[in-house]
């Protein structure tokens, strides 16, 4: 009897320290999980690289994308496609800016109608920082007055984005001062 005895208390010694160390293996497995950095990488619909976005960087192809996107859909707007940017805006948008872009798509849309203008934007270069999650884009914005076209403008804007839920939105555009 003493003998199955030891044998039973081993048994329970044994199956006590594999419990114990299946315990431990997951703890140290959810504690590097937790800290690991996810990255997401999306395909886009036309062939090139892959896009990079991480939790709190993204790829320069993917910014770059984003903010020639963004500025060509916010800066060609006539009175009539201003309801179909609006909406492109909001999708773009980061939910803490969808009201202020979309104040001033209407904004600017109502100043337009006013006045029988359309302008189209012509990207030309843009310089990306995938750390800040800020890119800046120069190119020519073109201004028409009915069906004539008034001038053209070399001007630069910056935007600023923020990662949400592993896409970039945007934060803010703004046109920088010297326009070259």
């Amino acid at each position: 009897m003493d003998a199955e005895r030891r044998r039973a208390r081993d048994t329970r010694v044994v199956l006590a320290g594999l419990l114990g160390l299946s315990v431990l293996s997951n703890l140290v497995l959810a504690h590097g999980l937790a800290n690991r950095e996810r990255v997401t990488v999306l395909l886009p619909a036309v062939s090139g690289p892959a896009w990079e976005v991480g939790e709190s960087w993204a790829g320069r192809r993917y910014l770059e994308d984003a903010a020639r996107t963004a500025a060509v859909t916010l800066l060609t707007l006539t009175p009539e496609n201003a309801p179909h940017v609006r909406e492109a805006a909001a999708r773009l948008a980061h939910a803490e800016a969808r009201g202020a872009i979309g104040a001033w798509v209407a904004a600017e849309a109502e100043r337009m109608a006013r006045r029988d203008l359309s302008t189209a934007f012509y990207p030309r270069s843009i310089e990306s920082d995938g750390r800040e999650l800020s890119a800046e884009i120069a190119g020519e914005l073109v201004t028409w007055i009915g069906r004539e076209e008034a001038f053209r403008q070399k001007r630069r804007y910056r935007l600023a984005f923020r990662i949400d839920a592993g896409r970039l939105a945007l934060l803010r555009f703004e046109q920088m001062e010297d326009g070259t």
